[in-house]
């Protein structure tokens, strides 16, 4: 549950399964990578706030070193921030982590100083979002990518309505796109992307879907995905070469992401935003 992310996300340090529905998430998000890769070819990134919705924190910019890009990761929490980069020292990856207490209306960074600038379900946690934005147009040169939950989603409406503690910390008010887009384009920065995205064949609810999926009858395939080894599914395995074709055995279910406008605005579990300097 999102209202408790403050209260357990130690525990996936101690424990980095997170299971099938966070590691497709992952994976889908990749391909978003690539793509705003090879348009805008990125080689320095920044990833702010890093602290977001569900499973480790500060590991979706893996992919980002993974194929060479310069990262920088920030944080407003000391503790937090050091158990993510031991995760990346630990596979390999070399990346500058940045503790920035004080929150995100100051970003100690020069101007330009990266080629794209991102961040996944954080928002909610800004307390200015307009600071946020002026500092994230400051120090970006080419690309702005932001990802919220989908408000209109199905998923997140239930849970709205019928789990409302859940909420009650954040700022649900950061995930108005319209806001969103009138605040960067303030900034002379245009919206040239925008769509929906994570669309798997489970709903967006607060559960492992490996449970979800026992109890539509589908066991034989979430067992496919949970701990049979004692270790269950995890994108760190992926990274590390452990599982190599974790990729490919996840996407399979990947086959509702192309589904109709009408349909994704209401199952799909994310919205993006991608945006440039005029």
């Amino acid at each position: 549950m999102i209202a408790t992310v403050n209260e357990i996300w130690r525990e996936y340090f101690r424990d980095p399964y997170e299971g099938l529905g966070t590691t497709y998430e992952r994976f889908i998000l990749h391909r978003l990578f690539e793509r705003i890769r090879t348009r805008y070819s990125v080689q320095t990134v920044l990833e702010a706030p890093s602290f977001g919705m569900t499973g480790l924190s500060g590991i979706n910019s893996l992919w980002w070193a993974h194929n060479s890009a310069k990262v920088t990761i920030v944080d407003d929490h000391e503790e937090r921030i050091d158990l993510v980069k031991e995760v990346w020292q630990r596979l390999g990856f070399a990346a500058s982590f940045v503790n920035q207490p004080s929150g995100f209306d100051i970003l100690p960074f020069d101007d330009k100083s990266f080629d794209m600038s991102w961040n996944f379900a954080s928002l909610w946690f800004i307390q200015d979002l307009k600071s946020f934005f002026e500092e994230l147009t400051r120090i970006t040169r080419k690309v702005i990518f932001i990802c919220i939950p989908n408000r209109l989603g199905l998923g997140y409406l239930a849970r709205r309505v019928f789990n409302k503690q859940e909420f009650t910390p954040l700022r649900v008010e950061n995930l108005n796109t319209r806001k969103i887009k009138k605040i960067i384009s303030s900034l002379d920065w245009v919206v040239s992307g925008e769509g929906l995205f994570d669309v798997p064949p489970w709903p967006d609810i607060a559960m492992k879907k490996e449970e979800f999926l026992k109890a539509i009858g589908l066991k034989r395939l979430a067992e496919a995905f949970e701990r049979g080894n004692g270790e269950g599914v995890s994108i760190l395995d992926y990274f590390s070469g452990k599982h190599g074709g974790l990729d490919k055995d996840i996407l399979k279910y990947s086959f509702l992401e192309n589904s109709p406008t009408i349909f994704k605005r209401f199952w799909a579990h994310h919205h993006y935003l991608i945006f440039t300097p005029k």
